[in-house]
Parts: structure tokens; sequence; C-alpha cells
């Protein structure tokens, strides 16, 4: 069984060069719909370049599990995200007036 997770990006990025290695990199910010959560919730990724960082858009991400010093392990890599649609706003229906049938 495939798990996936849905986000959404900003294409909101800031970059730096990191302390070791003196290599540039690229932190990106996007939103996880975590379930039974109400919100999205805002999340932070590194890219090794600009062109590796999503456009703004609707996207699904694999989850990868694995076992990592003895506990379980879940990652996501958005730079791996398919491009989905964006979802539909959900439809309300029109309030009855009070005292109506």
């Amino acid at each position: 069984m495939a798990m996936t997770i849905k986000i959404e990006t900003t294409g909101n990025f800031r970059t730096g060069t990191a302390a070791k290695s003196g290599k540039p990199y690229w932190m990106a910010e996007a939103y996880a719909h975590l379930p039974g959560i109400p919100y999205p919730q805002k999340f932070s990724y590194y890219a090794a370049s600009q062109n590796e960082v999503l456009p703004v858009g609707h996207y699904e991400c694999d989850i990868t599990c694995s076992i990592k010093d003895d506990r379980i392990n879940f990652e996501v890599d958005p730079r791996q995200a398919r491009r989905i649609s964006a979802p539909q706003p959900a439809q309300v229906a029109p309030a009855k007036a009070a005292g109506a049938n």
C-alpha cells in the first residue's frame, strides 16, 4: 500500500551557504495536509538548487517508511512531488430562514 500526503507550496524560499561544506542551499516553505488536522501545517524543506524549489501549487508526495535507530521513521521529499489539481472548496447549503418549513 503506497502512502501519500498532500502539500501546498508557496514559492517562498531563502538561500544561504552551509557552514561546514560551503555549498549553497535553498530552504523552501510549504504546508502539509495531515490526517485528522483541520488546517494545513507549515514546514520547510531543503533544496540543493533553486530549480528544486517547487512552484506555487498543490502536490502529492510519497511517504517513505523505515526503521531508524530502532524507531519507526516517516519521510517525505517534496522535491519528488507530483502536481495535482487544486481541491474544490466545500459547497455550503444556504441557511433556512427562521420559521420556514
